[in-house]
């Protein structure tokens, strides 16, 4: 069964924009028919094998090829079926698929991966992700990620820092996350962007 990551959330929806906002909802018109294609299948009538990292983006999930160092950017807004499989050929499988009704945006529908990645949907298009696991390999492009320290940030981002319902919240831009402690030895726990409901 699902429950709130933060239990003083209370399953508020708390996608932000900057720490100064509680919600914001995603953009209705962003195609990306060219971030959200599939790879060429082979012969076979499977993927074509590719190297690739996923970058987490304050507009989306960035696929970069590791042999061109293109990004590929898979933008909120686009259609879930063409996310799932833009992300699903990084992250292999779903490991869970789900909705909650109970978010200040309304029903928000969920897909979890590995390395704890989770997208977020509304009326059928991709709205967000978060990641909040104490392994997630996963990075900004600048570098950050789950484990930070509050100097890496410092030196990624100038960000703005403070107190929230959920603990101490950080952002940049559509980039928020959470840390540990406030002050210089804080740690990143928490990263997401677009409207997203904090479950686990």
């Amino acid at each position: 069964m699902k429950k709130t990551v933060f239990l003083a959330a209370a399953l508020i929806l708390t996608a932000c924009s900057s720490p100064k906002s509680e919600a914001v909802t995603a953009p209705k018109e962003t195609p990306s028919t060219e971030a959200a294609s599939a790879p060429t299948p082979t012969e076979s009538g499977t993927p074509a094998a590719t190297k690739a990292a996923l970058v987490l983006a304050p507009d989306g999930l960035s696929i970069v090829e590791a042999a061109s160092g293109k990004p590929r950017l898979v933008r909120f807004g686009v259609a879930r079926a063409s996310a799932e499989t833009a992300i699903g050929h990084l992250q292999g499988e779903p490991l869970e698929q789900g909705s909650s009704s109970e978010c200040g945006a309304g029903t928000v529908d969920y897909t979890s991966y590995k390395d704890d990645l989770q997208l977020t949907f509304q009326d059928d298009k991709f709205v967000g992700w978060t990641i909040n696991g104490a392994e997630s390999p996963l990075r900004t492009g600048k570098g950050i990620g789950i484990g930070s320290t509050r100097q890496d940030l410092d030196a990624a981002y100038k960000i703005v820092v403070e107190d929230s319902s959920l603990g101490v919240l950080w952002g940049v831009d559509d980039l928020v996350g959470l840390l540990d402690q406030d002050g210089i030895e804080g740690l990143v726990t928490g990263i997401w962007a677009g409207t997203v409901c904090l479950i686990d």
